[in-house]
């Protein structure tokens, strides 16, 4: 039985990791959680762990000081590297720390569990093996052939590399050639039995385009095709040709494909340009009947805003720690997007990432988590999605998981129902409220609800509703400069003639008189 520990200031990263490591607990087993780069070291010093799983983003000691300490003071211990952001110097970090692996969120259990059984591998065979490089023309052939692979997907990501050119022979055309596409490919269904590489050699593109094999969160990954400088057929039909092509074999396999297509650009370094034009091309497919699955970028594009009916309520529900609603309601939200006319796979991720705001607004309020890197984590793996039913899954996992952090300690966890109503209220007075909308969220009758409240408060609904937002307005009527039908909108009204009249009811003198006295 081999020991390990979790540094990662996210505790539900960390949580997560520990329980997609127990279908293999007979092998290894976690001792230890630190939150950050001193309190690993201190826990490492203290338990003596046989490896370490460790963040590269966290406050303080971070994995870019954390790495060097523990290759520096702790050589022969296995590290595995993970992180939200595909950043070419942390790679480059993990591996001057020889790191087992550098794994990017989300990474599913098979991933980690293998990169820990590789941990477990190397702790059994201790001893240092030599490492002899071959002399032999194949074998360096190929290691050039894979660098190459590795520095064209680097430059496709964006990562910084410097001013590298192509070593291989089998790539040595790449130096020659002046203008590229890129098609960023997504796929669903992939067998692992369709080599693309191969099917391009076969087909006689061999020497004009190169596939590189996207990440863990980006099934598919990139195809760039290599224009030469005059050729009888142009770019365009080229590219068709092609995509026409790789569609209908892919068929063959089983596999629905998607292709994003760029412009066309004169240099490697621009190959990330060509990858956020043809990302963007795939984020422009309608959802609703799809009628193609080649998409070429045509410019940016303002994310349609829409107004989902029951935001309030999921909202609630998430906030409440209802999961198996939040479930519910997030399948609810999706099947709400396949249906409407026009809508796109961008403007989904527009208000997931929206409703994903408001979450980890939750989780800092509650639980001092959700910080600016998780959030920045999150939008780089939701921006290289290309699937809707990719999309959704990721959610579903990510509002269901903050429910069930927030079930223990969420506002609404008391016994007494007209309290918790007291309690949203208080929180929500500035959204359109009504008996019927707050006796849904608690599964109450309207009638009974209203004979509930009175009860129990004295008052009506209504007459407490207005009380809270009267409260709100004198606050901003002292505070601020706000105009009158600012501060009307603000506290919940949306007719500051219906607002006035509530708050001369309420005090006995106007919003105006209430200021004047206030500042004077």
């Amino acid at each position: 039985m081999y020991s390990f520990i979790v540094i990662d200031d996210e505790s539900l990263i960390r949580k997560g990791t520990i329980k997609k490591l127990e279908p293999i607990k007979d092998i290894v087993k976690c001792i230890g959680e630190a939150g950050d780069g001193e309190s690993g070291i201190e826990l490492i010093r203290k338990l003596r762990p046989d490896f370490v799983i460790l963040d590269m983003q966290m406050p303080g000691m971070d994995g870019t000081q954390l790495l060097p300490f523990l290759a520096e003071h702790y050589p022969g211990m296995p590290l595995i590297v993970i992180s939200g952001y595909r950043d070419f110097d942390y790679i480059k970090h993990a591996i001057s720390a020889d790191a087992i692996d550098y794994l990017l969120k989300p990474f599913s259990k098979e991933t980690i569990q293998d990169c820990v059984r590789r941990a477990v591998s190397r702790l059994e065979n201790s001893a240092v093996i030599s490492r002899e490089l071959a002399d032999s023309y194949e074998q360096k052939e190929a290691a050039y052939y894979e660098y190459d692979r590795q520095y064209l997907t680097n430059l496709v990501y964006g990562y910084h590399t410097g001013d590298t050119s192509i070593s291989s022979q089998r790539l040595k055309f790449i130096n020659d050639t002046h203008r590229l596409i890129l098609l960023t490919c997504s796929f669903s269904g992939l067998q692992t039995s369709f080599d693309i590489q191969e099917w391009l050699n076969d087909g006689g593109f061999g020497d004009l385009a190169l596939f590189l094999p996207g990440g863990e969160s980006s099934p598919g990954g990139f195809l760039i095709l290599f224009l030469p400088n005059a050729g009888a057929v142009s770019p365009q039909n080229l590219v068709n040709q092609i995509c026409d092509s790789l569609i209908r074999e892919s068929a063959q396999y089983g596999m629905t494909l998607s292709i994003g297509i760029s412009n066309i650009h004169s240099d490697l370094k621009e190959l990330h340009l060509a990858f956020e034009e043809s990302s963007a091309a795939l984020d422009g497919q309608e959802l609703k009947n799809p009628s193609r699955q080649a998409f070429t970028w045509q410019g940016e594009t303002t994310p349609r805003q829409v107004v989902w009916e029951k935001e309030d309520e999921f909202l609630f529900r998430v906030e409440a720690g209802m999961t198996s609603e939040v479930e519910s309601l997030t399948g609810e939200l999706f099947s709400w997007f396949r249906e409407l006319p026009g809508f796109t796979l961008r403007d989904a991720k527009y208000y997931c990432y929206y409703l994903s705001g408001q979450c980890r607004q939750m989780l800092s309020f509650y639980l001092k988590q959700g910080s600016e890197s998780s959030s920045g984590s999150m939008q780089n793996v939701v921006l290289q999605m290309f699937r809707i039913d990719d999309l959704e899954h990721y959610y579903q996992q990510f509002f269901v998981n903050v429910a069930s952090l927030l079930k223990e300690n969420s506002v609404y966890a008391g016994e007494d129902v007209i309290e918790k109503v007291k309690t949203y209220i208080q929180r929500n007075y500035q959204k359109e409220l009504t008996q019927d909308f707050i006796a849904s969220l608690f599964y109450l009758n309207r009638s009974y609800l209203s004979t509930l409240f009175r009860q129990k408060t004295g008052m009506k609904f209504i007459d407490y509703l207005n009380e809270v937002r009267i409260e709100k307005s004198k606050e901003l009527l002292a505070g601020t400069s706000r105009k009158m039908y600012q501060v009307s909108r603000a506290v919940g009204y949306d007719n500051p003639k219906y607002f006035f009249r509530i708050f001369k009811k309420k005090t006995g003198i106007t919003p105006e008189e209430y200021r004047k006295r206030f500042t004077s």
